[in-house]
């Protein structure tokens, strides 16, 4: 077991010196991204991918590199906004419009040159520094990610901010997950007027949003975004698997029911209605 473990961390290190001595040689990223990670869209390895495009043999190298940490804003918006956050909210309009403020504030950091977040679309960001930043996403089925997020919170999930302990049954019937089925709606089509992301018109905004991305990729299909991320960039990019499925997971997923997987379909359409916008304009074939 300790020598699968050195045999791990010598890879990992041997691979990080040869990442930061590439980039000190042929020079980091030139070009600002902002990743616009939507939760459960295998955006972890990604992340980490692109992340290795900046990193350098340098002291400041950690503030070139800003990623936000979710939990520590649900619990700043309790605190600025007074609002007590459940777990399984369906509501976490606070949440989302303090990380839009954040992500305004992290564009204009001179220093930073990379930016990562489960923000939402932020029109005032968008329009004052697409100029100076990338806008970069990845997408994944939408029943796949609502299942995978189910199964995070309620088997996974280290941090407390989120975890849920409920049945598959329960959960497809409660507010909040009813509410997954709209994630594309508002992590992409961001907060209306009134706060609420479960509308017809938050959908129809995600969907004009995705245009204004300068590049769009599928978890079904690395191979074809990590193609066009080196044509555009000119980067090849690492992926490795990260956060893999357990067993209990897959057993899980075994379990679920022709019933349960048509209510779960239903959950999904607004989400559905995205994604399949997003692969008739922006999937490329192999």
């Amino acid at each position: 077991m300790l020598s699968k473990l050195l045999t791990r961390i010598d890879a990992k290190t041997v691979k990080d010196i040869s990442t930061k001595t590439a980039n000190l040689i042929n020079g980091g990223l030139d070009k600002r991204i902002y990743f616009h990670h939507i939760p459960k869209c295998g955006g972890t390895s990604i992340n980490k991918a692109l992340q290795a495009c900046y990193v350098k043999w340098s002291l400041w190298e950690s503030s070139t590199v800003l990623n936000l940490n979710s939990a520590a804003s649900w619990k700043s918006a309790q605190i600025l906004f007074d609002e007590e956050l459940l777990p399984d909210t369906a509501d976490d309009s606070a949440v989302m419009k303090l990380r839009e403020q954040l992500l305004v504030y992290f564009m204009n950091l001179d220093s930073v040159h990379y930016i990562s977040g489960h923000f939402p679309f932020s029109p005032v960001a968008y329009e004052h520094c697409s100029n100076r930043y990338e806008f970069i996403t990845i997408l994944r089925d939408p029943i796949d990610r609502w299942l995978s997020s189910y199964f995070y919170n309620n088997c996974r999930q280290k941090s407390s901010y989120r975890k849920i302990a409920t049945s598959l049954e329960d959960y497809i019937s409660s507010d909040f997950g009813k509410s997954q089925g709209y994630e594309y709606a508002k992590f992409l089509g961001g907060l209306g007027q009134d706060g609420s992301f479960m509308t017809l018109q938050a959908v129809q905004q995600a969907k004009d949003n995705l245009h204004k991305f300068h590049l769009i990729g599928f978890l079904d299909d690395m191979a074809t975004f990590k193609s066009s991320f080196k044509e555009r960039y000119g980067k090849a990019l690492q992926v490795r698997t990260l956060n893999k499925r357990p067993e209990t997971e897959k057993s899980l997923n075994e379990s679920i029911t022709e019933d349960m997987m048509k209510s779960i379909q239903e959950i999904c359409k607004p989400d559905i209605e995205v994604y399949n916008y997003a692969v008739e304009h922006f999937k490329k074939s192999a």
